[in-house]
């Protein structure tokens, strides 16, 4: 099994630095618990001192969502014998983020305005600017202070929301899937930016879904599994124990076991020529995002498309949904209709599938799990008509395809964040769409379920049930039924439009 302290392209060797001699102010208090028991895990103890970096291993369902919760001093639902956290606590979390997006979205004035609304500036969301120009600078954020948040990468995103809570004086960072969704590079300037802070005193406790998310620096390392906490202590020895014991087998076989079942599918009269950009571009207030980029998706052509972050990838993929204004303005034809000639984007968006991060974001209305996937027959967020007998049969025949035949009538929010992600690309598929869309559809899953949406794909590729437009940071994600793929360019700061 590789080392995650040298198999990473992105991670520091463990030379490269030395952990600098500490003297811990006495605000600073140890992170105590012992005896803590929720309905998904049990922690008999664990203690985090002052001085100490702490990761967290854990896959989606081995109860490390709970264990975060509980250190974030989320509400819940058990009981503990000792639970002492830091006062001046600091949090980054997948809950944090969509806070941020949806405050972002009600505030959102493009349609009021000439120009997409690039949101509220970054330097708001900082306190005491000044004294903190140093940490700004070693975070690789000083020139986004007044960029929009709505324009900044994944990865400055990721480092403004710790940036906020650092700079509102807290003693203690705990930060969920911290490289989740980075590319190379910005994985790079994360890890170095975090292990500054920890240079500087800041208590940090990771959690991560990846063995190869563990950064170098990590001092101590406990491991999640089946709901307890069954290692704990310094990182090299508790690596070395995991890796020797069963347990490990365990983690790694942790993914869903998805079933193939045939599946009803309605075949429907599909566009030879699903999508044709001619030399497209794209931006956001004058700057260039990308320009020249010709792309032709015909059936059956499967299109991976990377590149790293703030390449226009996303952008790319909302000009074909319509979700980007630049559809109306450069040469673009999807499912045979020339955008920009009074067509209707609901006409378009009927043959299309769509999973990407804002849509697992938004999807927060009530309602089971059933009632997600046939909503997607109706392309709502949330279920409000009445299906037939035979839509609900299509449901559950995904639903078996899921290996969650017992799920349907579980909240959709109550499973685990890998489910949810595998019950949104089962509601896009619902519909039988000519045009499956995917951005970054693996984002926050640990391994063993990253692969099993790719496998999952793979068979949806097979069964020529749609055909994939698939978007990812990832290098590593290629598979062989992918027919062509698009690599967008490194972004240049100050291209103009």
């Amino acid at each position: 099994m590789p080392d995650p302290f040298r198999s990473k392209a992105w991670r520091m060797s463990a030379f490269d630095f030395v952990l600098p001699s500490r003297t811990i102010p006495g605000s600073m208090v140890p992170m105590n618990i012992i005896n803590a028991k929720t309905d998904h895990l049990f922690i008999d103890r664990f203690q985090a001192l002052p001085g100490q970096a702490w990761t967290i291993l854990g896959t989606n369902r081995s109860g490390i969502e709970d264990f975060f919760d509980l250190v974030a001093k989320k509400p819940f639902e058990g009981t503990a014998d000792v639970l002492e956290l830091p006062d001046r606590l600091g949090v980054v979390s997948f809950a944090h983020q969509q806070q941020l997006f949806e405050a972002e979205l009600k505030n959102d004035q493009t349609d009021f305005l000439d120009r997409l609304d690039p949101g509220t500036p970054a330097r708001v969301f900082l306190k005491k600017i000044t004294s903190h120009a140093d940490l700004i600078l070693a975070f690789g954020m000083t020139d986004c202070l007044d960029k929009g948040f709505r324009q900044l990468s994944t990865g400055q995103a990721r480092k403004l929301m710790i940036l906020a809570q650092i700079t509102r004086g807290v003693s203690c960072l705990v930060i969920q899937a911290p490289f989740d969704g980075l590319d190379t590079a910005s994985c790079t300037e994360l890890d170095q930016a975090l292990f500054h802070l920890f240079s500087t005193k800041l208590q940090v406790l990771l959690f991560v879904y990846n063995e190869t998310d563990i950064p170098a620096w990590t001092t101590h390392l406990g491991i999640v599994s089946k709901g307890s906490l069954i290692h704990r202590g310094p990182a090299s020895r508790v690596l070395s124990h995991y890796r020797n014991n069963q347990e490990t087998a365990d983690f790694q076989a942790a993914a869903r076991d998805l079933k193939k079942t045939h599946l009803t599918h309605k075949s429907r009269p599909a566009n030879r020529e699903l999508i044709r950009l001619h030399h497209g571009q794209a931006g956001y207030q004058g700057r260039m995002v990308f320009k020249d980029l010709t792309l032709v998706v015909n059936k059956g052509d499967h299109t991976l498309v990377t590149g790293p972050n703030g390449s226009g990838k996303s952008t790319l993929l909302q000009m074909i949904t319509g979700d980007h204004p630049a559809c109306y303005t450069n040469d673009l034809t999807v499912m045979g209709i020339r955008r920009g000639t009074g067509e209707s984007i609901w006409d378009i968006k009927q043959k299309m599938g769509i999973v990407s991060s804002d849509l697992h974001r938004n999807f927060r209305v009530p309602g089971s799990v059933l009632s997600c996937i046939l909503s997607g027959l109706f392309d709502s967020i949330g279920l409000y008509r009445q299906v037939d007998a035979a839509q609900k049969k299509l449901a559950l025949e995904w639903l078996e395809r899921l290996g969650m035949e017992k799920s349907g009538t579980v909240a959709f929010r109550e499973l685990s964040y890998a489910d949810q992600r595998l019950v949104l690309i089962a509601r896009a598929l619902i519909k039988s769409p000519q045009l499956l869309v995917l951005d970054e559809p693996t984002q926050g899953l640990d391994t063993p379920n990253r692969s099993a949406v790719l496998d999952f794909l793979e068979e949806v590729a097979m069964e020529n049930l749609a055909t994939i437009l698939y978007v990812s940071h990832r290098e590593d994600e290629f598979r062989r039924f992918f027919r062509q793929h698009i690599s967008m360019p490194e972004p240049k700061p100050e291209t103009a439009m």
